[in-house]
């Protein structure tokens, strides 16, 4: 007995089965220096120019038991109107691990609407979101409690059919004030292996829900994204081209401001990212809001340039130019963007 606790005074205890049900802990954090001709001055908005904390995630992920696993992500930001820090859950859910073909999740989580909305701020292509995800959905996106079902279809290809039931609090697309309306939500994805170095994958994706003036508001999208990293040299050379669009029609939606109609409104982003050696590459991004024309909700394109630096998975750095130009008001901005991503912890690999 006394060489027994003496060998887990010196080693630990052995390792356990059980071990796999603790969870593992992460924690991401994002600092920002922006200074912009269009971003305000003004401490308690979000961005506003100067230095700035502009996120921070801590996230638990664990089996709960050999048939469920569960996920709670903390996200720290900015409040809205304000210079203090608060709080969110931004994702609690729980989801299937041995149903076959099927993944079943409820709770809170990003909604599977197009490719960049499902995201995390530090997985972002770019520093910001494209201007048609912020105009659209806020600066959260579409980020709601509920149930999700994910289907594997039978088919030679990556095929993915999901289905999601959600509750309607995003003030930018619903604001629905009765907590029994519920919206739903169809994404289909597909992925294809067009050489052993090249894959396509198409995405289509639908939604719709009563808003806050018990009319029904809906968006539709489709994402279309080409990787290419071959097999030799892949460490070193790779290639990523993305296109997302968006279309929205919000009836009742009305400008603050000009007090006209925004009900309808879309818009396309357009990005290529080019790794050029093993820890670094360059990113450029066509952004344009409008092409479905709308009135009260003027034209607007942005070209983005970025070089990014990463020593590691748990380290980057990236420089981010703007070049904005808001059509109808007679104004171009431009912005220069500093980031830093720092990972710590088990954090889990982020969706394909």
């Amino acid at each position: 007995m006394k060489h027994s606790l003496l060998f887990i005074l010196l080693f630990g205890l052995p390792a356990l089965g059980q071990n796999r049900f603790n969870p593992d802990i992460s924690a991401n954090f994002l600092g920002l220096y922006e200074r912009g001709t269009g971003v305000s001055d003004d401490r308690t908005q979000s961005p506003h120019n100067g230095f700035a904390l502009q996120e921070a995630e801590l996230q638990m992920l664990s089996d709960v038991d050999p048939y469920l696993r569960a996920s709670v992500l903390l996200s720290i930001s900015q409040q809205k109107n304000s210079a203090d820090y608060g709080i969110d859950p931004e994702e609690v859910f729980l989801e299937t691990t041995s149903l076959p073909y099927v993944t079943i999740r409820g709770g809170k989580f990003k909604m599977a609407l197009g490719k960049h909305n499902q995201l995390h701020t530090h997985a972002f292509p770019f520093i910001d979101a494209p201007l048609i995800n912020q105009l659209i959905l806020g600066d959260e996106g579409l980020n709601e409690s509920g149930v999700s079902a994910n289907v594997l279809l039978p088919v030679d290809w990556y095929s993915e059919v999901t289905a999601q039931a959600f509750s309607l609090t995003s003030e930018d697309l619903y604001g629905s004030g009765n907590s029994g309306n519920v919206g739903g939500l169809l994404h289909l994805k597909n992925l294809f292996d067009l050489t052993d170095d090249l894959t396509m994958e198409i995405g289509l994706s639908g939604t719709m829900g009563k808003n806050s003036l018990a009319q029904t508001s809906s968006v539709l999208g489709a994402d279309l994204t080409f990787k290419w990293r071959p097999a030799i040299g892949g460490k070193y050379h790779a290639l990523i081209w993305q296109t997302e669009y968006l279309n929205a029609d919000r009836p009742g939606q009305i400008d603050a401001t000009t007090h006209l109609s925004q009900a309808i409104v879309s818009g396309a982003a357009s990005w290529l990212q080019y790794q050029f050696a093993e820890r670094w590459w360059v990113q450029a991004r066509q952004e344009y809001v409008g092409l479905t024309k709308s009135v009260g909700v003027p034209s607007e394109n942005k070209t983005s340039f970025l070089l990014g630096f990463f020593p590691s998975e748990f380290s980057g750095f990236r420089v981010q130019y703007d070049f904005e130009n808001l059509q109808g008001r007679g104004k171009m901005d431009q912005t220069v963007a500093l980031q830093y991503n720092i990972s710590i912890g088990a954090h889990p690999a982020h969706a394909y």
